[in-house]
C-alpha cells in the first residue's frame, strides 16, 4: 500500500491490450509509443496451423503484460486453431451464520485459510493455439488464449510476465522489430470458384465499456486523489462484519483503505496494423481446357472443339489450352490432347 501511494503517476494501457510499464511524460507522445503490427502471409487450401506473427515495437517502455482481441471477418475461410479444454473453477467458502445445520451466511475464502464447503463450476472452452518459442513473450509466467465466442473466429491473448510471488520475471525492454507471439490458423478446403480469397485478422479497438468506445489508448492514473478510512465496528473472528467511516484515521490505523483512482484516457502514441491470410488459388492443371478440374479428359476435348470450330467462349486458363508447350493455342494443341487421351502420346507439356 506504502508503494502505490508513493507512486503518483502511473501509466496502464487498457483492453485489449493492457502494458504495466513506467512511461515517459505526454511531451514525449509526438513519436509513438507502441506499434503493433499483425503479420500478412499464404497459405493453401485445407492447410493446417498456418503461422502468423504480431510484431511489436516499445519504443521507450517496459511491456509487462499484454491483452489482445483479435476477431477474423471471414470465418467462412479460416479460423483460430483451437482445442477443447476443461476448466475447473472451485471456490471456497466460510459460513458465518448457521441454521439447523444449513448455511445462511457466507463469505468467500481461500483454499489456505478456513472454509466450510466449496463450490466447483466446469466450463468447456475453446482454447487457442499459440506458439512463444523464440518470441518476446517466451518464457513468462502467464500466457493463454481463449475464444470468446466459443466458435473460433476470434481469440483473446493474455500474456504476464512476472505473477506474484518468486521468481522474478522480467518484461520486454525497449526494442524495434520483435516477435511478440505467433498465433496459429485452420484454413477450410474453399472451393476454386471463390474469387474473394482473403479473410482479416482485425485488431479490436471499440468497446462498450469506455465512454469514447476505445479499448487501446494510453491512460494516467493519478492514485492519490482520495483515500477512505474504515474502521470494523464488529468482528467474528477474523472477519469484519460491520464497519464505519472515520476521518481523520485515527491514531491506531485503518483497518482497510479504499483508493479512488482518476484516469485520462489518450490514443494518441499506440499505432496498430490488422493482418491477412491469403488463400492461394490452385495451378492451372495441363489440359484442363474447361477449367472444372476434372480434365484433362473428352469435356476438355469437346469444349476445344467447339472454341475452335464454333466460336464458344475461350478456355478460362488460356494456357492450360497449349497441351504441345509451343506458346501458341490451335489445332495442333487439339490434335496432341487427342494423341495424349487416346493413343498413349507424349505427355502434356503447357509450362
Amino acid at each position: 500500500m506504502t508503494s502505490l501511494l508513493q507512486s503518483l503517476k502511473q501509466r496502464l494501457w487498457l483492453c485489449p491490450l493492457i502494458l504495466a510499464a513506467t512511461l515517459p511524460l505526454p511531451s514525449a507522445w509526438a513519436q509513438p509509443a507502441l506499434l503493433l503490427r499483425v503479420g500478412d502471409t499464404g497459405a493453401y487450401p485445407g492447410q493446417q496451423d498456418v503461422i502468423v506473427p504480431i510484431y511489436m515495437n516499445n519504443y521507450s517502455d517496459s511491456v509487462v503484460a499484454f491483452q489482445l482481441w483479435l476477431q477474423l471477418d471471414r470465418p467462412d475461410i479460416a479460423v483460430f486453431s483451437m482445442d477443447s479444454a476443461t476448466v475447473v473453477d472451485t471456490t471456497y467458502w466460510d459460513c458465518l451464520a448457521w441454521d439447523s445445520g444449513v448455511c445462511v451466511e457466507s463469505v468467500l475464502t481461500t483454499a489456505e485459510g478456513e472454509w466450510d464447503f466449496f463450490h466447483v463450476d466446469t466450463n468447456e472452452v475453446l482454447k487457442g493455439d499459440i506458439d512463444t518459442v523464440g518470441t518476446l513473450c517466451s518464457g513468462w509466467e502467464y500466457v493463454d488464449s481463449r475464444s470468446l465466442t466459443g466458435l473460433g473466429f476470434d481469440l483473446n491473448l493474455v500474456g504476464i510476465a512476472d505473477l506474484p510471488g518468486p521468481p522474478t520475471t522480467l518484461g520486454i525492454g525497449p526494442q524495434q522489430g520483435g516477435v511478440l507471439i505467433n498465433l496459429l490458423f485452420d484454413v477450410f478446403d474453399i472451393p476454386d470458384t471463390m474469387t474473394d480469397r482473403t479473410v482479416k485478422i482485425v485488431i479490436v479497438t471499440q468497446c462498450l465499456y469506455n465512454p469514447n468506445g476505445d479499448c487501446i489508448g494510453e491512460v494516467w492514473i493519478d492514485s492519490v486523489l482520495d483515500t477512505t478510512c474504515y474502521v470494523c465496528t464488529q468482528w467474528l473472528d477474523s472477519i469484519c462484519l460491520n464497519w464505519e467511516e472515520v476521518w481523520p484515521p485515527p491514531p491506531e490505523g485503518c483497518d482497510s483503505m479504499v483508493i479512488e483512482w482518476e484516469y485520462t484516457f489518450d490514443t494518441t502514441g499506440v499505432f496498430l496494423f490488422d493482418g491477412s491470410i491469403t488463400v492461394a488459388a490452385p495451378p492451372p492443371i495441363c489440359g484442363d481446357v474447361n477449367g472444372d478440374r476434372l480434365g484433362p479428359n473428352v469435356a476438355d476435348l469437346t469444349y476445344f472443339v467447339d472454341w475452335l470450330f464454333f466460336g464458344f467462349l475461350p478456355p478460362p486458363v488460356m494456357e492450360a489450352a497449349n497441351v504441345d508447350g509451343t506458346g501458341a493455342v490451335n489445332v495442333a494443341d487439339l490434335m496432341y490432347l487427342v494423341s495424349y487421351l487416346f493413343y498413349g502420346g507424349p505427355p502434356l507439356a503447357c509450362w
